[in-house]
């Protein structure tokens, strides 16, 4: 459907076309004429396919323009999508009288108290912040017509259920809610049966869980290699927007530190820093100052960032559900996007799980040598500077030029010398080969420890013996642990062994001489969701 064929207000046309709308997503199309009805609308569709624009464009129609109150609430699971939520609402509602405030802690709430005193018609805000505003009777329900759930499965799963029931019981009856969700599990119809009256079901996600649109890819590699392997992804795809994936906070930290050594413009985001800059590097991030984010799955839920060309998996994810919503983010609206999961050989156990939950085949590849990745760089090069001569005014350099070139050098010389100034044409190891040279296993054949869950090597009593925080109730594996305990330590894995588990723990034995690896990077890890850390047990008698 054509934005023109829509009967909204002309000003929110105007304001599409200034976005440079011209038609509808299906999730757009199927759900605004029944919010506009005042229908209850439950609207399941992956982050980037305009859900935000599908829930605001009507509700935007039914506001009272004369009516300085609140009219609507949109709960969302992070600060910066609420944030950016209400930032596309402003922008849809360029040429209307529009407020609209957003509300989340890290943020001085005497700042958004003012705000919605002065007169705000649209709230947007995390739970947590709008309940304290209801405490305060600062937010008030005498005037609000429509409560949006915004990822209702994600705000369930980061424990918010209580307070969404708080926000909802202060709700009146005739209330109109709409949930929007990219997954509908158990807990979110739970809210739908409570709350919501006959809603309208849309679903707009297909049965596959993960987009055609993405070539998904990935490499086996020792984990002291992962490094120079994502640089040289890179360097090979050249993507304007990349978002690198680490399972823990630490890991991030590493990552980005490594990768600003080696110049790379990137930055980071974590549970750790600040939410003001948080935000501060997702503007970068958005208007292309940086082009390289590096983050964990918890920083960068809910974050519908735009226009990513590549993710890349540095760990593989712990859940496969992560996998999917990791790679999600690139993609989108019908465009090309690239996934990379650098894998080690002991972590190919996940690999094959995760093709197992989204029914689809990972290509394999091989990380690209140091030879290829400098020849892509001065193909690059070249095109760039051929590019300039025949785009750009260079009258002002010309003289410079004819004064070098009249000098005691010649022209080739001359170049070379630039180029060796401004390009860096070095490949950072010596490296030439970084590929584990493993097949996947035969699946048919899968890997045992047999009925006691164990492996053992030597004297045990020779071994050190660590305590990890991670058992049975978690559904941890073996191979959950022999993988964590390799891929983070970057030890053999035949150098693990004795797994135990239990009911809430479990054991491991490591050669003393790893001892330093295992403590070092074994902090703060995630396995089966969980962070855990390693610690070594006394010695046994």
């Amino acid at each position: 459907m054509l934005i023109r064929e829509l009967n909204v207000k002309e000003d929110i046309i105007l304001g599409l076309e200034a976005m440079g709308f011209t038609e509808f997503t299906p999730i757009q199309e199927r759900v605004i004429m029944p919010i506009i009805a005042g229908q209850d609308v439950i609207g399941q569709a992956h982050t980037g396919t305009g859900k935000t624009a599908a829930f605001a464009i009507p509700v935007l129609n039914n506001l009272d323009l004369s009516l300085d109150k609140p009219q609507c609430l949109i709960l969302c699971p992070t600060r910066e999508l609420a944030v950016q939520v209400r930032k596309e609402i402003k922008t849809i509602s360029k040429f209307m009288n529009v407020t609209s405030t957003a509300v989340y802690g890290g943020a001085p709430i005497v700042d958004q108290i003012k705000k919605i005193k002065k007169g705000s018609q649209i709230i947007v805000g995390t739970p947590g912040r709008t309940i304290d505003l209801i405490n305060r009777r600062v937010l008030k329900f005498d005037h609000i017509k429509t409560l949006i759930l915004d990822e209702a499965d994600e705000m369930l799963k980061m424990g918010f259920k209580e307070d969404i029931d708080e926000i909802l019981q202060n709700a009146n009856e005739k209330i109109q809610t709409l949930l929007f969700s990219a997954t509908i599990p158990k807990n979110v119809l739970n809210i739908k049966d409570k709350y919501q009256k006959n809603p309208v079901f849309v679903k707009t996600v297909s049965n596959e869980m993960t987009s055609d649109t993405i070539n998904q890819s990935y490499y086996v590699v020792k984990h002291q290699n992962k490094i120079e392997a994502l640089a040289r992804i890179i360097d090979i795809y050249a993507p304007k927007l990349a978002l690198v994936f680490c399972n823990t906070k630490n890991k991030v930290d590493e990552v980005t530190e490594k990768m600003i050594e080696k110049g790379y413009n990137c930055d980071k985001i974590h549970g750790d820093i600040k939410q003001s800059t948080r935000m501060e590097v997702l503007n970068k991030f958005n208007n292309g100052i940086i082009n390289l984010l590096i983050a964990t799955d918890v920083a960068a839920r809910g974050l519908d960032i735009k226009h990513v060309e590549a993710v890349i998996n540095y760990d593989v994810p712990d859940k496969e559900d992560y996998y999917v919503h990791r790679i999600g983010r690139t993609g989108r609206a019908g465009s090309q996007g690239y996934s990379f999961t650098l894998s080690s050989s002991k972590e190919m156990n996940k690999i094959e799980s995760i093709e197992r939950f989204t029914k689809k085949e990972i290509n394999k590849r091989n990380v690209p040598t140091a030879e290829k990745v400098l020849e892509v760089k001065k193909s690059k090069i070249a095109k760039e500077i051929m590019q300039t001569i025949e785009t750009d005014d260079l009258s002002d350099m010309k003289q410079m030029a004819n004064e070098l070139y009249s000098s005691d050098y010649d022209a080739e010389d001359v170049i070379a010398a630039l180029l060796k100034m401004n390009y860096n044409f070095k490949v950072a190891s010596d490296v030439t080969d970084l590929n584990e040279h493993v097949g996947k296993r035969n699946k048919a054949t899968p890997r045992t420890y047999g009925d006691k869950q164990k492996r053992s090597f030597g004297d045990s009593n020779l071994q050190d013996r660590y305590y990890i925080g991670v058992g049975k109730k978690d559904k941890v594996k073996p191979s959950d642990i022999l993988g964590a305990v390799a891929g983070e330590s970057g030890i053999p894995g035949d150098s693990v062994a004795k797994i135990d588990i239990y009911e809430t723990f479990s054991f491991f034995n490591v050669a003393p001489e790893h001892r330093k690896a295992v403590l070092t990077n074994m902090k703060n890890i995630r396995i089966k969701g969980r962070t855990v850390s390693a610690e070594l047990t006394k010695k046994r008698r």
